[in-house]
């Protein structure tokens, strides 16, 4: 009897354990971020973009780097997107490639409509104005 005792409590404590182990597993997928990336690099017929809060939208505009150039967001409602961090560049490795391609993040925050817009300018100094040489805008809906 006495043994019995001690297995059934075994037993007990193996399953308690168990459930506990499930228990932080299911609170860890709990924990993981919503939200999609979608992936935008410019169409001659032009983008557009349909995103829900907590999405992330993503745009790879291919670039021949030039001095002095970088990629400047104009006017961006930030109740309804916001940059995340700074333009990336990545040099293309192919042989024959003079480019690469230019990064950047946004996540949606809020609802609402909105038009991205992108410059390619250059940073004015106190001799020239700033110049842009390249654009990039898009409509996008926050739902």
């Amino acid at each position: 009897m006495y043994k019995f005792i001690q297995f059934l409590s075994l037993m007990i404590a193996a399953v308690c354990l168990l459930l506990t182990a499930c228990g932080g597993i299911t609170q860890s997928i709990e924990e993981e971020p919503l939200g999609k990336t979608l992936v935008i690099t410019p169409a001659i017929k032009g983008n557009s973009a349909s995103l829900n809060v907590g999405d992330t939208l993503e745009i790879q505009i291919p670039t021949i780097p030039t001095a002095g150039f970088e990629w400047e967001v104009q006017n961006l409602d930030t109740d309804i997107l916001l940059q995340e961090g700074s333009a990336v560049y990545a040099e293309d490795p192919g042989p024959d490639s003079a480019g690469g391609i230019v990064t950047l993040k946004f996540k949606a925050v809020g609802i609402g409509e909105t038009h991205l817009s992108l410059l390619y300018v250059n940073s004015p100094s106190d001799e020239t104005p700033a110049l842009s040489m390249r654009s990039f805008g898009m409509p996008v809906e926050v739902k």
